[in-house]
């Protein structure tokens, strides 16, 4: 009797064990489906909503407008899951309501982002870096001194940074806080070359690059300027005061109003 009442006990452990893993899986799996379904509402950024994008760009002919609708789509049905969160909390059902409510806000944030993205592309659709850099980027030698390059070059002139040319080539970039690093009575022995931020450890451009494919390479590196090179020759310099002045242009002529 203590054996089989052993091995009645194990087996009921094991069937309990085999429930709770069909239990987790049936959670993990409904969890999916519900996922997938949410991820077909059209609202702009989820795939429902790029779907919703595709037939209105379809059916209208404009992208623009289509980001628009799909955006106001992503929005709205954003406002109503953050409504409908304030309901269930003030309804005493605090979690689901806190959850609700997160998820319109991320989808609220979310819709706004991409929006913003895709207004953006279609701005900058065919335009080149060589359209909208400064040709004429300011440079010193690599071979003077830091206090050289701080009385003849940065103080007179109110620079924060200057690319740095050996020769006729680019070597590198030096900021103010590269010369706070070299001790103030070392600056008249300190070449400039050996203080600055060195090449490879730039991000370079090329002329004939995409502005839709640099601009998100110096918003998530947070780079204000990247250098434009062409074989091996800076030929400019691209900053984010180059490209809002190139949308104020575009805005000034009406050209931000194209439907496509």
């Amino acid at each position: 009797m203590p054996g089989s009442f052993r091995l009645g006990k194990i087996a009921d452990i094991e069937i309990s064990v085999h429930v709770s893993w069909l239990l987790i899986l049936g959670y993990l799996g409904l969890a999916n489906i519900l996922l997938g379904l949410f991820n077909l509402v059209p609202a702009f950024p989820l795939d429902g909503g790029r779907v919703f994008r595709s037939i209105v760009w379809k059916l209208s002919g404009s992208l623009r407008m289509a980001t628009r609708a799909a955006t106001f789509a992503g929005q709205g049905i954003a406002y109503l899951m953050i409504l409908a969160g304030f309901w269930l909390i003030f309804g005493r059902d605090i979690l689901d309501g806190i959850w609700l409510g997160l998820i319109g806000w991320f989808l609220l944030s979310g819709a706004q982002s991409a929006n913003s993205q895709a207004v953006l592309e279609t701005l900058f659709k065919g335009v080149t870096v060589g359209k909208v850099m400064n040709t004429s980027p300011v440079t010193v030698p690599a071979n003077i001194s830091l206090q050289k390059l701080v009385d003849e070059f940065l103080l007179p002139h109110g620079w924060r940074s200057v690319f740095v040319m050996q020769v006729d080539r680019l070597a590198g970039l030096i900021t103010l806080g590269d010369i706070r690093h070299v001790p103030r009575d070392e600056w008249g022995q300190t070449l400039v070359g050996l203080a600055m931020i060195p090449l490879e450890k730039l991000h370079v451009v090329a002329p004939h690059q995409s502005l839709n494919e640099v601009l998100p390479l110096m918003v998530t590196q947070d780079v204000n300027q990247v250098p434009v090179v062409e074989d091996g020759h800076l030929v400019g310099v691209l900053s984010r005061e180059d490209i809002v002045r190139f949308l104020e242009i575009r805005r000034g002529l009406g050209l931000d109003k194209g439907g496509t």
